[in-house]
């Protein structure tokens, strides 16, 4: 019996062509397989790491709009020792104000907190004990002074910041005033805001128990 001079080369070399071209099947098959089976696919690097829900958070925070907030600016005065709020609609942040209140609106309602707080600013007595500060008796007795002063004058900020709301309230506005206290946010300084409100709030409820409220903020 002849064999074929092809197949006696690749006897002579020491592999069977029948078997390669089997496991050259087999091998075609298998990578079929590892394409369309879903199971064994390759690994995305950093994909396990990514929870469904974190990925549909973060479109949901990018399909909400953003709340409109308007910044009251402060400037310095009583010789730098005290701060005011600034009642020219022009500066605030954004002058346009969001088209939440009117500049008429905006200028009273601050021009109103600003005459609230004025009792709490530095007398003549306490400049006086600061320009005797170097003997240092007088310091430590201002400093109590103005440690009570700026704890009346939060109060007095809460308590305007109340007002506003029950105003915005008893006109059915989706607007409410925030007195940002560095302590809570974790800021540098406190800041007013004037900003959108989601829900419409009511003005029920006892004035007594709302001072009771910012009592306990303190």
């Amino acid at each position: 019996m002849m064999v074929p001079a092809h197949q006696q080369t690749e006897d002579l070399l020491g592999f069977d062509s029948s078997k390669q071209q089997q496991q050259s099947v087999i091998a075609t098959n298998a990578t079929v397989s590892i394409t369309r089976s879903p199971s064994i696919a390759p690994n995305i690097v950093g994909l396990g790491k990514i929870e469904p829900s974190a990925l549909g958070d973060n479109i949901n925070s990018q399909l909400q709009p953003k709340r409109k907030v308007i910044y009251v600016p402060t400037y310095s005065c009583n010789g730098g020792l005290d701060t005011k709020f600034n009642h020219y609609s022009r500066q605030a942040k954004p002058s346009h104000l969001h088209s939440l209140l009117t500049p008429d609106e905006y200028e009273r309602e601050i021009t109103m907190l600003n005459e609230k707080i004025k009792k709490t600013r530095q007398k003549k007595l306490d400049i006086a004990l600061l320009a005797t500060g170097a003997l240092m008796i007088p310091l430590a007795l201002w400093f109590p002074r103005h440690s009570k002063q700026e704890k009346r004058k939060r109060k007095l900020i809460e308590e305007g910041v109340w007002e506003f709301n029950e105003r915005m309230a008893m006109d059915n506005r989706s607007v409410r005033m925030v007195w940002n206290r560095s302590k809570v946010i974790g800021t540098g300084e406190s800041f007013l805001t004037i900003e959108e409100s989601d829900v419409k709030t009511t003005a029920s409820g006892s004035r007594a128990n709302r001072m009771g409220d910012i009592k306990k903020m303190d």
